[in-house]
């Protein structure tokens, strides 16, 4: 009796065994993911360690027209790729560090007298030292929409050395003009003179730091 209750329940262990298997496979057929918890990267870290530090200490004196503004800045796009910033410790995490640049002197500009964009100089006014302001702005305000009459095909005829041109480099035309290499083969090379963050909405975090 005892070894018909044994067999009965490895016979039974063996069933329930081979039906959560095939119910796994089915669950993997389904598509059915499991969520896993993606670990921030590094520039994603520092970015939100800045912004965690600041914002904490306001003082009661605010930006008005004619006043000399110091700022710190964060410039990004919406899937969190920093493109420029004013911060050493940011700039290195996001890969985006300039040694031509002192990090250490903070941007400062005079408001209202266009030394900057408009734009700019609106999100400044009324801020108060030490608050951050994050700011978005769509691409008809700034870089402009992505333009594909923007892309010019040249012939070797028109260009004289296409041998110079490697694709995905950047030339320089002249100090106002750059475009980026599409294609380049034997006849032609292919130019896209659109600003790389054409179309791209941009995201700013602007963070006052004195008035002078």
């Amino acid at each position: 009796m005892k070894k018909s209750l044994l067999i009965s329940l490895i016979i039974l262990s063996g069933i329930l065994f081979t039906a959560c298997g095939k119910k796994s496979e089915e669950v993997l057929d389904n598509n059915q993911s499991i969520d896993v918890a993606v670990e921030p990267s590094s520039c994603e870290k520092a970015v939100k360690k800045y912004l965690d530090g600041v914002d904490k200490k306001w003082s009661w004196e605010w930006v008005k027209n004619w006043d000399n503004a110091t700022v710190d800045y964060i410039g990004r796009l919406e899937d969190g790729t920093v493109f420029e910033t004013t911060i050493r410790s940011i700039a290195e995490a996001c890969d985006i560090y300039d040694e031509t640049i002192d990090y250490t002197q903070w941007y400062e500009f005079n408001v209202g007298v266009n030394q900057m964009i408009k734009w700019f100089d609106e999100w400044v006014i009324w801020m108060k030292v030490w608050q951050t302001k994050t700011v978005e702005v769509s691409p008809e305000n700034w870089y402009w929409v992505y333009n594909k009459n923007n892309v010019v095909k040249y012939t070797a005829d028109e260009i004289w050395d296409l041998s110079k041109y490697t694709e995905w480099q950047t030339i320089y035309l002249s100090m106002w003009v750059s475009a980026k290499v599409l294609e380049v083969t034997d006849k032609y090379v292919t130019l896209d003179f659109n600003h790389e963050l054409a179309g791209k909405t941009l995201i700013f975090d602007i963070t006052l730091k004195a008035i002078n």
